[in-house]
């Protein structure tokens, strides 16, 4: 009964974001799965979710600052497995620096089971495979403020003894044409992943058709009226995590390929993020501490710093419940290179319940 309200409570939140889908539409689907679960149709469902609030301070390049606090994030998913190869997901969000209200964040049909048939396609609304991501801050590291992809697409995965890899395509937002409306867009990710009882290895790299279609690309050029762009660029990305002890280690560089994206403009942009992440206990509570290194070339015309450091705190109050502290130091591009030449902080204390 506990799962049946609960799904009723998923949809029930999520009914404003469909109002103009349907008459009762969600609410008819949600009613279904209920059913589907009451008859064993359905192997499992999951529910997940996320409430975040922070407290925070910052400097920018102009000196303005700022204090704030306030709830940031909200989010709640739904995993389905109907059988070993038939699967689904779905993710709601909710952000106080957003414009788009409620929004579905990610979303997919599975076809395949890569622990068990060793591939899986993924149909969907989708964060394509292109960059690994791994933080221990809470702020995005600048590797993803660059190249995360978010499209419809299709990706399709593999894995065998410790290989694994992802395909995938989709139709960019971003398109060097008003009448280019294709799926023209594709890229592919490989990996080995090496484990032991002491240390754990994982070495990947990827390649992109369209690396303006990230946000990092299409968010600002959109912003500063470029658009639409003269062409695109392609990218590359090469992360490595290693964990040993209690320590895990991460490195990762991303770059644009070319730079013929702007008529008006000639830059690659790259970032890389150099991280050191300690986990241990506190009177038998976990915590952990992280500290980046992190920066950015011919990335002024992005937004992102030149140069940045920062540490963090995480500290988990009880089992689904933690606070974490970060503090960020950014320092701009030179004035010569499109930059202020100035540097910018930022302080914030992140409360975080975990469902």
């Amino acid at each position: 009964m506990k799962l049946f309200a609960v799904l009723s409570l998923f949809g029930m939140l999520l009914m404003p974001a469909f109002a103009m889908a349907g008459d009762g539409a969600l609410a008819s689907r949600v009613t279904a799965l209920e059913d589907a679960l009451s008859q064993g149709v359905v192997q499992q469902v999951q529910i997940s979710g996320a409430i975040e609030a922070e407290v925070g301070y910052s400097s920018d390049y102009d000196n303005v600052k700022e204090s704030d606090v306030d709830l940031t994030t909200l989010e709640l998913g739904v995993d389905v497995v109907l059988t070993d190869f038939f699967s689904g997901f779905a993710l709601m969000k909710w952000e106080e620096d957003g414009d788009e209200g409620v929004f579905l964040d990610e979303g997919g049909v599975v076809l395949g089971n890569v622990e068990e048939y060793g591939v899986a396609a993924t149909v969907g609304k989708l964060y394509v495979p292109f960059g690994v991501y791994e933080t221990g801050m809470i702020s995005d590291s600048l590797t993803l403020e660059l190249g995360e992809v978010r499209e419809g697409a299709v990706v399709v995965d593999f894995g065998a003894s410790g290989f694994y890899g992802s395909a995938y395509a989709f139709n960019s937002a971003i398109n060097d044409d008003d009448e280019d409306d294709m799926i023209d867009a594709y890229g592919v990710t490989a990996g080995y992943l090496f484990e032991s009882n002491s240390v754990s290895v994982d070495l990947s790299a990827g390649w992109i058709s369209n690396l303006t279609s990230s946000g990092g690309f299409s968010g600002y050029l959109d912003d500063e009226g470029y658009d639409p762009i003269d062409g695109y660029t392609a990218g590359a990305t090469a992360t490595v995590v290693v964990g040993f002890a209690d320590f895990t280690i991460i490195g990762e560089y991303l770059t644009a390929l070319d730079s013929d994206y702007l008529a008006e403009a000639e830059a690659e942009p790259a970032a890389w993020n150099l991280e050191v992440n300690y986990g241990f206990e506190v009177a038998g509570h976990g915590a952990s501490l992280a500290a980046s290194y992190q920066g950015s070339d011919e990335a002024a015309i992005l937004g992102l710093p030149e140069m940045r450091i920062g540490a963090a705190f995480g500290f988990d109050i009880t089992e689904g419940f933690g606070i974490a502290l970060e503090y960020v130091h950014d320092e701009d591009y030179d004035s010569v290179d499109g930059g202020t030449d100035e540097s910018a902080d930022a302080v914030t204390c992140q409360l975080a319940l975990e469902f």
